[in-house]
């Protein structure tokens, strides 16, 4: 079993098992991207270039990884995504909130079971609009220009920094990262974006956990902000990653 992880780490390991090594009540706000069970395997959509005339020259991968496509089944997925939503509801403190990343057609899971069972408020979905989402090749379908995040909290609670109106609706526009990609991380999150639900849901030297690092863009922006982070992250090569990039952020005010 891993040591319960320490302050501004990245802990290579299992998230369930490193959740269960956590104290109760620990966490002042969860932020996380896990996998979607969405990847297929060795599949893209190619790309003819004279045909299209797209300014992007590379292929759409549809595979993300082994780690985004472990699961035989949608159950055996919800089953192993209901496990570890009850830990992070255990470490959060009261008042705490959580937002999960999630894929849009299964965000119900959390508002329909899981939150319910856990005594968490759902919040609401909370959505990334890409301004440059990838086009539609075949023409059957809208594209596909937002990514979902399921947001709740914990107890009585409210937004710890409401910013002005303007800036506090429940959508985030940004380029997908073709615009903004610092490492080779497949779903790599806006820095901005994390940043901004940092901000409005903590106070400097309250504790971020992220329990599917990544490239670790949630540890970046607590660095940057000033906030105490604890990451958790499977993928030897993805720690390696994260911890590099977030030694190389610059920052005046860490705690």
């Amino acid at each position: 079993m891993p040591l319960t992880p320490r302050m501004n780490r990245i802990v290579e390991g299992d998230a369930l098992e490193v959740l269960k090594t956590m104290p109760d009540e620990s966490i002042d706000l969860i932020l996380t991207d896990p996998p979607y069970n969405i990847s297929q395997e060795g599949k893209a959509i190619y790309r003819d270039i004279k045909k299209y005339r797209w300014k992007r020259r590379t292929n759409i991968g549809l595979d993300f990884g082994e780690w985004d496509r472990k699961w035989k089944n949608d159950k055996e997925y919800f089953d192993w995504v209901a496990l570890w939503f009850k830990e992070c509801c255990r470490v959060l403190k009261e008042g705490a909130w959580i937002y999960i990343f999630f894929d849009k057609q299964k965000t119900g899971l959390f508002d329909l079971m899981l939150a319910p069972a856990n005594n968490i408020k759902s919040r609401c979905i909370y959505v990334w609009a890409k301004t440059n989402p990838v086009p539609s090749f075949r023409k059957v379908n809208w594209n596909s220009a937002t990514e979902h995040i399921w947001v709740g909290s914990k107890g009585k609670s409210k937004l710890k920094n409401f910013k002005h109106q303007k800036y506090m609706s429940n959508y985030f526009l940004s380029p997908n990262a073709s615009a903004y990609k610092e490492t080779e991380h497949p779903t790599e999150k806006p820095l901005k974006l994390m940043r901004h639900l940092i901000e409005v849901n903590s106070n400097p030297g309250d504790t971020i956990m992220d329990i599917f690092m990544g490239s670790g863009t949630t540890g970046v922006a607590c660095k940057e902000l000033g906030r105490n982070f604890i990451g958790i992250e499977l993928s030897p090569k993805y720690c390696e990653i994260a911890e590099r990039r977030i030694a190389n952020t610059v920052t005046e005010m860490f705690v």
